[in-house]
């Protein structure tokens, strides 16, 4: 199922990695007393894992609908093969569909669309369907997008699977909070970490024109609700996952919802949940090594009582996970299209 070399992890490795997960903007001091190495070797390692492209990026990821934008939709899209490199292209054309997934099940593919209002779906969709070589526009649209990866489910070899960590359901969201106005210098600094999250605070308020201090005060304010999960990104296929698992779930007592949710987190590399509205309840991404690990994973779910339909779909696994979504619902009208701050690629520890 992978097609990419396997990278060498040691324990060592894999307990970086975790902690990255955790918290990108974690201090290499911090990982040096965890790991009970210095600090230099954990630079070097760090530097090695970039390198040999583990890690691929470092990202904060968006709260949504703080920001207004409180229906998130994957279009489920079909069409025939003959048509799909023009479908691609037509609906990536579109600028209301802010990410394509190729090859999902019964679609060709999955559009991602995050709207402030409803309404305006059923004019998205058809507007889509108005080009002939799209056949149907399905709608799965998703309950909330918030705290929906869970990294600390990810197996890293050697270490072995943590079953001590928190695997209970984290907390709603909250939809009767008026959306939040970010100004100028919220949302540069919003940008600049959820494209690159370990990017000093004394360098974007170099660029800036404030201090330090003022940034990281933003900072922190903005993590209690704009900016969730700070966090690397990796490339799974380096540390032997070469698919993932897609498994819709309908469930025969919405009641029972919560209690199924933290059963599924109980099982090993479930890296995602999404509570669902419409055909499904609940949408599963599992990170795969090969077949037989769905046969396992499908084992241990079929044990969990009150699921009425599940339906699997096998895709390769994305360049980089966690996926960074929703960056472009930042952009504000006085800010450059996908402003970024001039920072140097070369991975480095923020102190700050």
């Amino acid at each position: 199922m992978t097609l990419q070399p396997i990278a060498k992890i040691d324990e060592i490795d894999a307990r970086m990695l975790h902690m990255l997960l955790a918290e990108a903007r974690t201090t290499f001091t911090d990982i040096a007393k965890e790991c009970n190495i210095t600090v230099g070797a954990v630079r070097m390692r760090y530097q090695r894992l970039w390198r040999e492209g583990v890690i691929n990026g470092e990202v904060t990821l968006i709260n949504p609908h703080v920001l207004g934008f409180r229906h998130i939709i994957d279009l489920g899209i079909i069409t025939t093969v003959d048509n799909e490199n023009d479908v691609a292209a037509y609906v990536e054309s579109k600028p209301y569909v802010s990410e394509l997934v190729h090859h999902l099940g019964k679609y060709n593919f999955y559009g991602k669309v995050a709207l402030k209002d409803l309404n305006k779906l059923s004019t998205i969709i058809e507007d889509l369907e108005a080009n002939p070589k799209i056949e149907r526009v399905e709608p799965l649209i998703w309950s909330e997008a918030v705290n929906v990866e869970f990294p600390q489910n990810l197996v890293i070899k050697p270490l072995p699977y943590d079953s001590n960590h928190n695997q209970t359901r984290p907390p709603q969201t909250n939809f009767d909070q008026p959306p939040i106005r970010l100004d100028e210098i919220d949302r540069k600094i919003a940008i600049a970490v959820s494209r690159k999250a370990r990017t000093p605070f004394r360098r974007i308020a170099e660029q800036l024109g404030i201090s330090t201090k003022t940034v990281i005060q933003r900072y922190k304010r903005l993590r209690e609700n704009v900016l969730t999960l700070s966090t690397v990104s990796l490339n799974l296929n380096k540390l032997g996952y070469g698919a993932i698992g897609n498994l819709y779930i309908k469930v025969s007592n919405r009641s029972k919802l919560t209690e199924i949710y933290n059963q599924l987190l109980k099982i090993p590399n479930v890296i995602v949940i999404i509570r669902l509205i419409g055909s499904y309840d609940l949408y599963v991404a599992i990170a795969l090594e090969n077949f037989g690990m769905m046969f396992e994973t499908r084992s241990k779910i079929n044990k969990i009582s009150g699921l009425e339909k599940r339906e699997v779909y096998i895709t390769p696994m994305p360049p980089s996970w966690p996926l960074n979504l929703f960056p472009a619902l930042l952009e504000g009208d006085n800010l450059p299209k996908y402003w970024v701050p001039d920072v140097n690629d070369e991975p480095k520890i923020d102190e700050d």
